[in-house]
């Protein structure tokens, strides 16, 4: 990835940052557990957790998700409005506002879906020379009426024929994850199986931050390999009530 790949950063008093974009999603907010950190002494209106970018395969951008509660403003002079929960695609030269604070994109997104010498991409932590696997996630935020659909792309990177996959995802209860089938592929040949995440909808495990991982493997043709994908995903609360009536 080129050294140009950056998101200048600019505050209200002029006061600039430069960060590489090094990974295929990417958080920016207020929180420390962020990967840009938009603090809050050098300017407010920013989220815990404001914005995700997601690089679009190619490498031609990045798909921002506004996962704040309040609108984005974007474009070359930020002239376009994000809503709350929506996403739009931004490419190089274009501007977002958090609050107080500018974001400029500069050169081109990292691909998350490259070559077989990257082996595993998009925010996984195993590689594989032999399975490519994607992640894409329209949101992170599981609440009560609000499943995650989510979809996976598995690519056949090795040299067998009639490749059949299997396809593992943990994290959060079992109950709560369902999963396609692994596909069947030949050499270079990639499928999308969709996934879905619900709310466990009872008091444990307690709201918060949980990491779902996936993973790919193909016992039969590329044994000891396997690919793995992972997020964060935010369990919103869950609240249950009782009432009691008495007899005064």
């Amino acid at each position: 990835m080129s050294d140009d790949n950056v998101i200048e950063v600019t505050d209200k008093d002029g006061w600039k940052k430069t960060f590489p974009l090094e990974k295929a999603i990417i958080y920016v907010g207020s929180d420390p557990r962020n990967d840009i950190v938009l603090d809050a002494t050098r300017g407010s209106g920013v989220a815990r957790r404001h914005l995700q970018l997601i690089s679009v395969t190619g490498g031609t951008g990045y798909r921002a998700i506004n996962m704040g509660d309040s609108e984005v403003k974007y474009g070359p002079q930020g002239e376009n409005t994000l809503n709350p929960r929506a996403f739009v695609e931004l490419n190089p030269g274009e501007k977002v506002r958090l609050g107080d604070f500018v974001l400029s994109f500069q050169g081109e997104a990292p691909s998350t879906f490259d070559s077989a010498d990257d082996g595993l991409l998009s925010a996984g932590d195993k590689r594989s020379r032999s399975i490519g696997l994607r992640l894409n996630l329209p949101s992170n935020q599981l609440g009560l009426d609000q499943p995650i659909d989510g979809t996976v792309t598995v690519r056949n990177w090795g040299t067998k024929t009639g490749v059949q996959f299997k396809l593992e995802v943990d994290g959060l209860d079992p109950a709560c994850l369902e999963i396609g089938p692994g596909p069947l592929l030949f050499p270079n040949a990639e499928k999308e199986v969709a996934f879905r995440v619900h709310h466990p909808r009872a008091a444990k495990p307690p709201a918060g931050d949980y990491r779902l991982r996936i993973r790919a493997s193909a016992p039969a043709a590329y044994p000891g390999e396997s690919a793995i994908v992972t997020q964060v995903i935010q369990v919103l609360p869950y609240f249950s009530h009782k009432v009691r009536l008495t007899n005064l």
